[in-house]
């Protein structure tokens, strides 16, 4: 069985910070596939794999994708051939439904939670604009609703170390 580590969590709850900590203690992360252009420093093949509409539809067709999701006009997606043994990815609740789905991987499923008005202050502090800030917590609370209750264990973030040396101590006992 494939060992994949499975972060999910509302926006700016600190998914990317953790997986960030998961890689420096070994664990390897698996690069998604998106149609949407590169934000500013994000290299292709380490951020994500940035690819075309068209080439991303071809993967769909093909089967090639073990979870895909559309986000406003970009489609996201994993490739299969990247879900390999300790793994660690960030994906949305449909992609993990989708992944519990393949023959062959156990996935361990953490959903990282964050209180809303630390989120708050994450995003206005990473720059992003206040609209765009309202319509993602509004757009998570349907997103993640009642999603603790199908992961394998809830991670509350309000101390970064404490929540990689939980996730590593949950892995390790199996």
């Amino acid at each position: 069985m494939i060992n994949i580590i499975v972060l999910i969590g509302h926006s700016a709850s600190g998914k990317s910070t953790i997986e960030s900590k998961l890689i420096e203690r070994g664990y390897k992360k698996i690069v998604s596939y998106t149609t949407r252009p590169p934000r500013k420093g994000e290299i292709d093949g380490i951020d994500y794999h940035f690819i075309t509409e068209a080439d991303f539809k071809a993967m769909k067709i093909s089967n090639k994708l073990a979870e895909s999701v559309q986000y406003r006009d970009w489609h996201y997606g994993i490739a299969k051939e990247d879900c390999l043994d300790d793994r660690v990815v960030i994906v949305e609740p449909s992609g993990m439904r989708d992944l519990k789905q393949i023959d062959g991987l156990n996935i361990v499923s953490f959903f990282i939670n964050s209180p809303e008005r630390e989120r708050l202050i994450r995003m206005a502090k990473r720059g992003d604009e206040i609209m765009e800030i309202f319509r993602r917590i509004i757009s998570d609370s349907g997103t993640f609703k009642n999603v603790e209750k199908e992961v394998d264990f809830v991670i509350n973030n309000q101390d970064l170390d404490k929540a990689v040396d939980e996730i590593i101590e949950k892995i390790e006992k199996g």
